[in-house]
């Protein structure tokens, strides 16, 4: 049965929560807007694009439109995978804050083990030369991606890296990041961003300089002072959401082929730094709130201003790009982004007719479908919740960011 756009909207009544009395203020153009997102949303659902959608956008921390519709519940627990990266960064800048870590570090003053690395001579060759690198790696060259880490497929086969030997189930977080330093580097510290194993080497630094897990460290220094109570690397039972895809036109369950970054269902050994958080979409946004805030959380302060606007300011140069999503597919979502502390961000507006995005945004997104950005300067922070995997994965969080920022910004912003 074909639903009307009214029986569509009439059926969010009881899913989509959105706050009557920011809305008044928001004015006629800006409430038809934020619904049409609901009713897009809901069209996604019925037309098994997604089993499932749960979101929440805000602006000056008050919610404007918030909701579930479909198969995820409200309170669900989604796979983050890359948005996992974040989360990362700002555990390790509390502890450059706190004086026990720098940026201008070399990586083996924590991890010995990575000490006189040596690169590929021409990584896209199959070559397995190598040489000395010019330098060490440096804890900056973590959060900025020029490591010279890649993942796995980007090696020369010859090598024999393998995912799973880095991040296994079987593994500890440190047995995983050990086995990596064997490796030669694609690329000279410093001389290229290339996504890959950064933030799990990261992690492992937290690690090393805190004595804990980077699930108690996180916890520690993120979810705790964030009242983040459902995020973590394993969900509470029956709150984990199902992934699907798409299969001759319908969804089927994926679950059992997403790769596994962390355990997921119960506390495991391994604790992946770079994707293997899980949260709901109500945590992830306390998340966003407080970048938005400038490092301002519920409980108080959790990163000086001037370091959340040293994390959301591009590190990348021309010539070190372009940026890439997982396994080089180039989203939508990169058009016009660079590179912060373990984040992205918009360097120049973007208008062409599929991104709507001003300059300054701070975004990414995750391998299963999930979506945040945040524009400090008109006070908008957003995320999108599905678990999807498809080459059209991140279509919610760029439908999302249109609608928003046509409710919410002026179109001075774009130009």
């Amino acid at each position: 049965m074909t639903l009307s756009r009214r029986e569509w909207l009439g059926g969010l009544a009881a899913s989509a929560a959105v706050a009557p009395q920011v809305l008044a203020q928001t004015g006629a153009p800006a409430v038809q807007h934020l619904r049409e997102l609901e009713y897009r949303f809901a069209a996604m659902v019925s037309r098994s694009q997604r089993a499932g959608v749960v979101w929440r956008v805000s602006r000056e921390g008050q919610l404007v439109s918030a909701g579930s519709i479909g198969q995820h519940a409200d309170d669900a627990v989604f796979r983050l995978y890359s948005m996992t990266r974040a989360i990362t960064s700002v555990a390790g800048l509390r502890l450059i804050e706190a004086g026990k870590l720098s940026l201008v570090d070399p990586l083996e003053r924590y991890l010995p083990e990575f000490a006189s690395p040596r690169v590929l001579r021409d990584p896209r060759s199959g070559s397995l030369d190598t040489t000395l690198a010019k330098r060490s790696i440096r804890i900056l060259d973590l959060f900025t991606y020029t490591a010279g880490f890649g993942y796995a497929p980007d090696y020369p086969q010859a090598l024999g890296l393998q995912r799973d030997d880095v991040l296994g189930l079987r593994l500890t977080t440190a047995e995983g990041i050990r086995h990596l330093a064997r490796f030669p580097l694609l690329f000279e510290p410093g001389a290229r961003w290339h996504y890959g194993f950064s933030s799990d080497v990261l992690g492992r630094v937290i690690e090393v300089i805190t004595g804990e897990s980077l699930a108690q460290a996180l916890q520690r220094l993120v979810c705790e002072p964030l009242d983040m109570r459902d995020t973590g690397f394993h969900a509470p039972p029956g709150r984990l959401a199902v992934a699907y895809a798409q299969r001759e036109g319908r969804l089927v369950d994926v679950t059992s082929q997403l790769p596994k970054s962390s355990d997921y269902e119960r506390p495991g050994r391994l604790h992946s730094g770079g994707g293997g958080l899980l949260a709901t979409a109500d945590d992830y946004w306390k998340f966003c709130e407080m970048l938005r805030r400038g490092g301002e959380g519920p409980k108080g302060r959790v990163l000086k201003t001037a370091t959340v606007e040293a994390m959301l300011s591009n590190r990348m140069f021309p010539e070190q790009g372009p940026l890439f999503w997982h396994q080089k597919i180039r989203s939508p979502a990169m058009t016009g982004g660079g590179w912060g502390l373990g984040i992205g961000v918009r360097v120049a507006p973007v208008d062409d007719g599929v991104l709507r995005s001003p300059a300054g945004e701070a975004f990414w997104g995750g391998l299963a479908g999930t979506g945040f950005f945040i524009h400090r300067a008109s006070g908008i922070s957003a995320v999108v919740m599905t678990q999807y995997l498809g080459p059209d994965g991140d279509d919610p969080v760029v439908m999302m960011r249109d609608i928003v920022y046509r409710a919410l910004l002026p179109a001075a912003a774009l130009a």
